[in-house]
């Protein structure tokens, strides 16, 4: 399993839209996804999982991935947490 850390910058947090995003992306990976925030943990397989994490802007989260492509996964997961916050 490995992990990275990273500030959620999206104006509005992680809302449905985002959570969406961020399911649709994890789908494309046969690892397991998860989001950390504070002591929640939430799999990325499931949007209303995510939603209840409740993550606003400037929020710290971690990701997490366990599986045969868990680099490719944590590097796509974070490249579009970057992108929608641009």
């Amino acid at each position: 399993m490995r992990s990275v850390s990273a500030t959620v910058h999206i104006p509005q947090g992680i809302h449905a839209a985002i959570a969406h995003g961020l399911h649709r992306e994890a789908d494309r990976f046969e690892s397991s996804l998860f989001l950390k925030h504070g002591a929640r943990t939430a799999s990325l397989g499931s949007i209303v999982a995510i939603l209840a994490l409740g993550v606003e802007r400037g929020a710290e989260i971690e990701i997490l991935a366990d599986g045969s492509d868990e680099s490719a996964a944590l590097v796509a997961i974070v490249g579009l947490l970057h992108e929608l916050a641009t």
